[in-house]
């Protein structure tokens, strides 16, 4: 199963984030990353971190608070972005957390678990690192979640899903899979794929057909010297060669 780190983004309320180090602590996870906390939560956290956190000190103690989501998902192989909100397009395949906690089962190396903030959720830029969007199914007259229950959701599936025997699978850091969509990107504007209008719109939907893959290491490796080579045969016919 694969190591799952959980990141709050900008959290508010510090009973939230107690509350979340309790579920963490419930089910067996450990690694808390802290998106900008609010003023109120810390760090140090608040006092009342600490009330709701009950028995999940260590989890609290350990927690990292850093400055953007990037610097909490470095290291990650797997992404998955949580929301409620209906979107227009989603930049990755909205799975439910029984169905993400079976591809982390088969998946080897880091995974994170991006929660929004309290008010609005997660950003569409923010959606658009991650490789799986988890959703949790709710009845339409009161479908938000609160920050700790949409957690211990997602952290019960997963303890659940370790028992379970799988093949893994490599998937590629984040860090090459946005190396290969800045490659992309670059190449759809010189072919005349889209345009600068069209752009975001283009790669959210070309964003989505690659993170259906789970792409591996050496798959990513693959299509950036096929991106590249492209390019420098395009060069190549220019100059008359």
């Amino acid at each position: 199963m694969a190591e799952v780190r959980i990141v709050l983004v900008e959290p508010q309320e510090p009973m939230n984030l107690g509350a979340v180090a309790r579920a963490m602590r419930n089910f067996g996870l450990k690694e808390l990353y802290v998106v900008n906390p609010g003023p109120r939560v810390g760090p140090p956290w608040a006092q009342e971190a600490y009330w709701l956190a009950v028995h999940a000190k260590e989890v609290l103690e350990g927690a990292k608070a850093v400055g953007s989501l990037e610097e909490a998902l470095e290291g990650v192989h797997l992404v998955v972005a949580t929301t409620g909100r209906p979107r227009e397009l989603y930049p990755a395949p909205v799975r439910t957390p029984k169905e993400v906690a079976q591809i982390l089962r088969r998946t080897r190396g880091k995974a994170a678990l991006v929660f929004g903030r309290e008010t609005f959720g997660l950003t569409n830029e923010e959606l658009d690192l991650a490789h799986l969007i988890g959703s949790i199914p709710t009845a339409p007259e009161q479908p938000s979640l609160n920050l700790a229950q949409a957690v211990v959701v997602f952290a019960y599936e997963l303890f659940v899903a370790q028992g379970s025997e799988s093949e893994e699978e490599e998937v590629a850091e984040l860090r090459a899979l946005e190396a290969l969509f800045e490659d992309l990107g670059r190449y759809l504007l010189e072919i005349g794929f889209t345009d600068q209008n069209r752009f975001p719109y283009a790669m959210r939907r070309l964003r989505r057909i690659f993170h259906k893959a789970l792409l591996t290491p050496g798959e990513v490796q693959m299509l950036r010297g096929l991106l590249h080579q492209s390019r420098y045969a395009m060069g190549r016919k220019d100059a008359g060669d």
